[in-house]
């Protein structure tokens, strides 16, 4: 009897210094992207698709990519879509991306002729948020401010607009740019 009432003791002493895994729900709202949309300046209420519009971090060879909602990864590189959401850094408070429309179809035939690209520079300051031991932190985005710089070949944005100027969710559009 006194050999069972020990390795009960024992079980129960094993059970209770084991912790839940710590594994972050996808439910978690973590770090926001930045959601924009674009409209045609003829048509400032109607969200329009700029032509194959290609975005990348200036510097940077590799177009931006996000994970989608669903799990899909979506590659920003002849993107024909009226909104899309970026990552900003978490590590700095400047993020600079190049976008360029109307970038064409890589092809060993012909010779790449490059898009009209601009830079839009966001700028913002941080303040990080402890979720929980499993997901630690996450950034929010405050004061947003954004620097249009044109290319060479001038500049394909017309005006750009900060609907939120504060990022903490992805719910709604934080900039409008029109073109």
């Amino acid at each position: 009897m006194n050999r069972y009432s020990a390795f009960l003791m024992l079980g129960i002493l094993i059970l209770m210094g084991c912790q839940r895994d710590d594994i972050c729900p996808e439910s978690t709202t973590t770090t926001p992207l930045m959601v924009i949309r674009f409209y045609e300046n003829v048509d400032p209420f109607d969200p329009t698709a700029p032509q194959n519009l290609s975005i990348r971090e200036e510097g940077n060879e590799e177009y931006a990519t996000v994970r989608s909602q669903s799990g899909n990864l979506i590659r920003y590189f002849r993107y024909t879509q009226d909104s899309l959401a970026i990552p900003l850094r978490t590590d700095n408070d400047v993020t600079n991306y190049e976008f360029t429309v109307n970038t064409p179809q890589a092809s060993e035939d012909e010779p790449e002729v490059p898009g009209n690209t601009d830079v839009l520079r966001f700028s913002y300051g941080r303040q990080e948020e402890y979720l929980n031991r499993a997901c630690a932190f996450k950034v929010n985005y405050v004061g947003l401010k954004i620097e249009l710089e044109a290319g060479e070949d001038g500049s394909w944005i017309e005006d750009v607009q900060i609907e939120e100027a504060n990022i903490d969710d992805q719910n709604q559009a934080h900039v409008s740019i029109f073109f």
